[in-house]
């Protein structure tokens, strides 16, 4: 007969979807009418944004467009234009069996885009971004749970088990109107770049309350007859009240922000001669969490009364969880090849996706910054330059975790200095924030099977004698003379389960 045993089951964190899928842009358009027309481009920009993430009838579903930004210098005053066109985007992944429960994570990076003119007023545009989708969701750990039963004996493993306590996501709006003020006023929003900060956050039962922050970076012309730019940086706190079933004090969580979409306009302000800009942007905020279950696996089994024969499974437990957190500063130096540079308008950075692995105890970040430069050159015309910095950190690890759950990196600061040799010299502080955590491997009991017709020979005395070695387990000794462990803990009145030195024992009968 086969003894099944009773089933546990832990909570675990399973990737449903990790995949990347590259959408075209292709679109050709001709200028407004309020543009004028075309001296020299400067710049083509895509930006993919995301409207909706959905999964139903087992795929990912998710909805967006592109904004095409076009930085040019007009024919008619030689100043700086921009011109935007959006094209929609839709794509698709194929999901099996998703539960209720799940964070869905996206990041775009622009591949490549190359602009013509076709004329002064119509343009071409082809270009391509990459979509990187990963869908996390609940899945279950299942192992066997020993239990009394008569003439069955256990052995037991008691381990702290790291649980999957809570996994959600929701999204919110944040909107403000900016009133500029001290600079000149707003005629023409050239670039803008949006990202989310997180300050803190506060855990209470089913619930996270955090705060964060919006950094709003803005170029403008302040005026079109000379072209003058402007920069503005602004920043939009916010707090919110996110619902996350499962959320304990004692959760270890990882906290997440995305700015999904953004939308910048000008509004005019009747009691000032200066416009608003009205931002709108829609952020997304993943929660993953963790807590602490302990638990008791059955490793082995044996019958006292019948021949018998155990059957394995193989399973990892997650046994430790831990964030990192913090910063560090990255320099490097940026070759401009032949292009001399007098005066830098604007200087910006993002960056990439990043990859991080555990190696040797290690864990090792990298990615790629994308610098954006925009300047005069010494005929004192106006340039576009564009450079990616490889990114590659590695952090000691005290502890033998050896799997990363969630990550993230944003640029918290960059300052340059134009170097003597017509190259620039960049310092880029970044901020990292990393849920790393510990699997282990054990061979758990899945069934046993007892022969009730291979009865063992009942011994006629009630002890026996046995000579062990230093080292030997009382387990193994018990199982060898098919009786219980406890009978020869107490018969020889042992305090360890593992013998230190050689040992005469009395092995009671069953």
């Amino acid at each position: 007969m086969e003894l099944n045993l009773p089933q546990k089951s832990l909570a675990s964190l399973v990737e449903a979807l990790n995949t990347v899928s590259e959408q075209p842009v292709d679109i050709d358009f001709t200028l407004p009418d309020y543009c004028p027309d075309i001296e020299k481009i400067l710049r083509c920009k895509i930006t993919p944004q995301i409207f909706s993430r959905n999964i139903s009838a087992g795929q990912l579903q998710v909805e967006g467009n592109s904004v095409i930004s076009i930085l040019y210098i007009d024919s008619e005053k030689g100043g700086m234009r921009v011109c935007e066109q959006t094209l929609p985007y839709s794509a698709s992944f194929r999901i099996n069996d998703v539960p209720e429960d799940y964070v869905v994570h996206t990041s775009v990076k622009c591949e490549y885009v190359n602009c013509r003119a076709l004329s002064r007023r119509r343009l071409t545009v082809h270009g391509a971004f990459s979509l990187y989708a990963k869908v996390l969701t609940k899945g279950s750990v299942v192992f066997g749970c020993p239990e009394e039963l008569e003439n069955t004996e256990f052995k037991k493993k008691d381990i702290s088990a790291s649980v999957l306590s809570s996994l959600s996501s929701e999204q919110f709006s944040v909107t403000d109107e900016i009133q500029i003020s001290g600079k000149p006023a707003v005629e023409l929003i050239v670039d803008n770049d949006i990202n989310s900060q997180l300050i803190d956050y506060k855990i209470i039962p089913d619930k996270i309350m955090l705060n964060g922050e919006l950094n709003v970076r803005l170029l403008y012309i302040s005026d079109t007859e000379t072209g003058k730019t402007e920069h503005l940086d602004y920043i939009i706190p916010f707090s919110e009240v996110i619902d996350s079933p499962g959320l304990t004090e004692d959760s270890e969580a990882c906290v997440n922000l995305s700015v999904m979409s953004s939308d910048l306009s000008l509004k005019s302000d009747i009691l000032s001669e200066n416009p608003l800009v009205n931002v709108d942007s829609r952020v997304c905020v993943s929660i993953i969490a963790y807590s602490t279950e302990e638990v008791t696996i059955a490793t082995d089994a044996y019958n006292t009364e019948f021949s018998s024969e155990p059957e394995f499974k193989r399973i990892s437990i997650p046994d430790g969880t831990k964030k990192l957190s913090g910063s560090f500063m990255h320099k490097d130096t940026l070759s401009l090849n032949d292009i001399k540079i007098s005066e830098i308008l604007d200087f910006t950075a993002s960056v990439c996706p990043l990859t991080t692995n555990i190696s040797d105890g290690k864990l090792v970040i990298n990615s790629k910054i994308n610098v954006k430069i925009l300047a005069y050159n010494s005929d004192n015309d106006t340039v576009y330059i564009e450079r990616v910095v490889d990114v590659c950190k590695e952090q000691e690890l005290n502890d033998e975790y050896n799997s990363v759950i969630c990550s993230d990196l944003s640029i918290i600061s960059i300052s340059y200095r134009l170097g003597d040799n017509n190259d620039i010299e960049i310092r880029c502080e970044l901020n990292y924030s990393y849920l790393l955590q510990k699997n282990t491997c054990f061979n758990t009991l899945s069934a046993l099977n007892v022969d009730d017709k291979k009865p063992f020979n009942k011994k006629t005395c009630a002890l026996s004698i046995y000579y062990a070695e230093s080292g030997e387990k009382i387990w193994d000794i018990a199982k060898m003379y098919n009786t219980k462990q406890s009978m020869i803990i107490s018969e020889n009145e042992l305090v360890t389960e593992t013998l230190e030195e050689p040992t005469l024992l009395f092995i009671p009968t069953v």
